[in-house]
């Protein structure tokens, strides 16, 4: 009998991944440990290996497809076996909608993701479907269900929403749509060029991106510490055999784990009317990869060592990097700091990661000057780059915080001690 690969569960918020790359034929031989096929979430990428021997039967899915988690991808079974494809479930009835809480949407939803106990489980909703619907005023019952186990999906409550208008949340009147044009084929003679199609992961970037900015009050402030001490700290850690790997990046999450707690209103997610403030700082950090910028999360941040910081930073960073990375870390994170000072970045307005209510952007080291007893004095200056949501808090608290964070860090060793 043939055994069908499913679509693997690649993170407990994933419901769908794409198909990138087929590595196998029909009428191949393949044996437990054979890689079938690649794909990518909106977070990383993976090789699916199999767990069976005997020969590909049927290729169910085609390259460049969206294939729903345990879903059929392939068949496996012996020579000369006949496989019939499985014919696909008929999606059953939408549920109905639950009892309507106050206000004009007219059906329940917690007031923020993840706090309502088991009405959307109840429902047949994903977590993350459940969180869309909130987001964009939707309606999750009105949507048609193509997940696992006939579940909705983030994906049907966009379907449901295109499909019917008037479903669609209220808000500013949307800019008309420019008539489409041909794109007209090169001249004799004109540059040449070539289209090139974005990946998965750079459309949820850019569909994040394009989110944050619309659904957020955004507003950046710099301030700059004299990096003299906290350079010269640096360099004595280096000097230690134990903890040459300590980068800037790394003492720079060090203070901010501690300089949060202080500003609970940072570190928090907002989310329309409700304010969730964490007890730990769990600390996301950028990191640039060849498939674009990811931001792992080192939870817990607040609790830890600078070392063991440092190390939890490099193994999260490798991990996105050659995408085998788990996306239950690239999810969770209460803060992000972004470092873009070893491009000679001087300023720069870093976009939050929504429901986060902060980011913080780190600057290039420059030498500024400043006079001392009469005489100028030339010293090493970094600035620091806070975006913070104006909905969440004020300038003023803001500001503190930079303030606070400036200091720590001209301070570090002291902040070691404490």
């Amino acid at each position: 009998m043939a055994n069908l690969v499913l679509m693997p569960q690649i993170g407990i918020s994933e419901e769908s991944a794409v198909l990138t790359a087929w590595h196998i034929r029909v009428g191949d031989a393949v044996a437990p440990g054979d890689v079938l096929f690649s794909i990518e979430t909106g977070k990383a990428s993976f090789d699916v290996e199999s767990e069976h021997s005997g020969v590909v039967l049927a290729m169910l899915a085609g390259e460049g497809d969206e294939v729903a988690v345990k879903a059929p991808v392939c068949a496996i079974g012996t020579a000369g076996e006949h496989f019939e494809a499985p014919a696909a479930a008929p999606a059953p009835a939408a549920a109905p909608a639950p009892a309507a809480a106050s206000g004009a949407s007219g059906y329940a939803l917690a007031a923020y993701p993840g706090t309502a106990p088991d009405a959307s489980r109840r429902t047949g909703v994903s977590p993350r479907a459940r969180a869309l619907a909130l987001k964009l005023d939707a309606n999750p019952a009105a949507a048609t269900p193509s997940g696992a186990e006939g579940r909705v999906i983030a994906r049907d409550v966009l379907a449901s929403l295109a499909a019917d208008p008037r479903t669609a949340p209220a808000g500013p009147a949307a800019l008309p749509a420019p008539a489409a044009t041909a794109l007209a084929a090169p001249s004799p003679g004109a540059a040449g060029y070539k289209d090139a199609p974005l990946s998965n992961m750079r459309k949820v970037i850019a569909r994040n991106m394009l989110a944050s900015l619309q659904n957020a009050a955004q507003l950046t402030h710099t301030a700059s510490f004299d990096a003299t001490n906290f350079i010269e700290c640096r360099r004595q850690l280096k000097a230690d055999a134990g903890l040459q790997d300590i980068t800037m990046t790394d003492m720079i999450l060090y203070a901010v784990s501690r300089t949060l707690p202080a500003f609970p209103a940072l570190n928090a997610w907002l989310t329309g009317d409700t304010m969730r403030i964490f007890d730990e700082v769990n600390l996301a950090c950028a990191v640039d990869t060849d498939k674009g910028l990811m931001a792992p999360v080192i939870f817990g941040a607040s609790k830890m060592p600078l070392s063991e910081i440092s190390r939890a930073l490099k193994t999260l960073a490798a991990g996105c990097r050659d995408g085998t990375i788990s996306p239950d870390l690239l999810t969770g994170g209460s803060f992000t700091v972004s470092n873009l000072g070893q491009y000679g970045i001087e300023s720069f307005t870093p976009i939050i990661n929504p429901p986060q209510t902060g980011i913080l952007g780190v600057n290039t080291v420059t030498q500024r000057i400043r006079e001392e007893d009469g005489a100028i004095k030339v010293y090493p200056s970094m600035a620091l780059s806070l975006t913070y949501d104006h909905r969440a808090l004020d300038g003023a608290p803001a500001s503190r915080f930079l303030q606070a964070l400036c200091g720590n860090l001209e301070r570090f060793v002291r902040l070691l001690a404490e």
